[in-house]
């Protein structure tokens, strides 16, 4: 068997172990709170504990959530996140694309814990609600 087969039977796996956390721990999730992050979904404490560890290797999603922490309500520029990841533009994008791609993995959907908008100059500006940036700086 090739190695590139014996990683995907492990990545499904993988898949397979949280599935079953996540439709056994369904009753208590229930009860958990839950934050609407705008025009995202709705996010859970133990959504970013499912996240984090997928994104540890994406330099660029952990500075623009840390960031976004730090700063929480106020707004973070792309170009803040750039320079606190210190990643080329194409890096950080893709590192961009990859939360998307994680997201949609774990949760069915593509969704991130900041809520995001175009300024009237072009850049990108994040936003993460108090209560999620709390639980994200808590780990």
């Amino acid at each position: 068997m090739d190695k590139s087969a014996v990683l995907r039977r492990i990545d499904a796996m993988e898949q397979l172990l949280r599935d079953l956390r996540n439709d056994f721990l369904t009753d208590d999730r229930s009860a958990e709170q839950a934050v609407q992050v705008p025009g995202q979904s709705m996010w859970r404490r133990s959504m970013l504990a499912d996240l984090r560890p997928d994104i540890q290797h994406l330099p660029g999603v952990v500075a623009l959530l840390d960031l976004a922490a730090e700063r929480a309500p106020q707004q973070v520029t792309y170009g803040e996140v750039l320079a606190q990841s210190g990643l080329s533009d194409q890096e950080q994008r893709s590192n961009h694309q990859r939360l998307s791609w994680v997201t949609k993995r774990l949760f069915g959907t593509k969704t991130w814990p900041v809520e995001w908008q175009q300024a009237a100059n072009g850049e990108t500006r994040y936003r993460m609600p108090t209560e999620v940036a709390r639980w994200w700086r808590e780990g």
